[in-house]
């Protein structure tokens, strides 16, 4: 009698019932990233789990769904969550939304792609967020420069050999 775990295998030996949201560490580490406020960063996860491997570029999410998916009530932060994430080149729009009312088969929320991953038509990744930095002295930008200083310090931390979190200052030591 097989396993519970392999029941849940296809042929090739891959899990049919979970999925994972892959964030590369070339995304995390990266400048942009470090200047998105946190409700964008959480908004860069909720577009990703969207992505299945083939619907890149047919990402459907709404400004009230995104809100209504992060648990968030107010439009207006959702909205610029978006924003910042496409002014920093994470996603991009391939299709604006249609909500009229005599294209009633066709209306639909915003369209949107990760520009880290193959798009529609092997179209490949762009990865503008690599070449995309906040204007200096803009909130976004103090937030790069804090996040950028805080990884160069784990960084040396962990290049002595030292555990930056067991060895941090913040840590009650009894």
């Amino acid at each position: 009698m097989p396993s519970a775990r392999k029941k849940n295998l296809n042929q090739k030996g891959r899990n049919k019932t979970n999925r994972f949201t892959r964030l590369d560490h070339t995304i995390l580490r990266s400048p942009a990233y470090h200047a998105l406020t946190t409700t964008a960063r959480a908004l860069l996860v909720e577009l990703t789990s969207l992505e299945n491997g083939k619907n890149n570029g047919s990402l459907y999410l709404s400004v009230r769904d995104a809100a209504a998916r992060l648990g968030m009530s107010d439009l207006t932060s959702t909205g610029n969550a978006f924003t910042e994430l496409q002014e920093l080149g994470f996603i991009e729009m391939t299709e604006d939304a249609s909500f009229h009312v005599k294209a009633a088969e066709k209306s639909r929320a915003r369209c949107w792609r990760l520009t880290w991953l193959p798009g529609p038509g092997r179209r490949g990744p762009t990865m503008q967020f690599l070449q995309r930095q906040p204007e200096p002295g803009t909130r976004a930008h103090k937030r790069m420069e804090r996040g950028m200083r805080a990884l160069k310090a784990y960084r040396n931390a962990l290049s002595f050999g030292r555990m930056p979190v067991l060895d941090s200052q913040t840590v009650c030591k009894n």
